[in-house]
């Protein structure tokens, strides 16, 4: 049998354990002006893009520039290179939410099926009073207090 002592011993190193494990695998992401490729690599993690863009101070020559796209970073590192500029990018995941919404609105409405479309009529008190029983416990749960949306008593789902 297990004494407190030895149980409490044994959680402290492993909560000890776990809080090393995750410090060690979480990443900074934080990009500082001056420092190298590698050091903002080793920040940031491999970048999303590597390339060469024209040097906005001198002409003809490039500048390197990594982009990491899910903190949404840009990092252009200047002919010494040392990073020296810190950008802030725009990923296209809102675009792609907004034009998938629009194809979904312009999709052609739902073939009638006879005998889905039956069912979701006989079945849609059931399901509404499933959604209104989940709104009322939404709100004494401190959640907001709405009245809930129904679908359409045609719709699956």
């Amino acid at each position: 049998m297990m004494t407190l002592r030895t149980f409490l011993a044994r959680a402290a190193v492993g909560m000890l354990a776990l809080f090393a494990v995750a410090c060690s695998v979480m990443k900074s992401g934080s990009l500082t002006t001056g420092m190298t490729p590698v050091q903002a690599v080793n920040a940031m993690g491999q970048p999303d893009l590597k390339d060469s863009i024209p040097d906005p101070n001198h002409s003809g020559a490039s500048v390197l520039r990594y982009v990491w796209l899910e903190p949404g970073k840009a990092a252009i590192f200047g002919s010494d290179q040392r990073l020296a500029s810190i950008q802030d990018v725009e990923t296209n995941t809102k675009q792609r939410v907004e034009l998938q919404a629009r194809a979904e609105a312009a999709a052609p409405p739902q073939q009638f099926d006879p005998i889905e479309t039956p069912l979701n009529y006989l079945f849609f008190p059931v399901k509404a009073g499933l959604i209104y029983f989940g709104a009322g416990l939404n709100c004494v749960g401190g959640g907001a207090c709405q009245q809930p949306q129904l679908p359409s008593p045609g719709s699956a789902g």
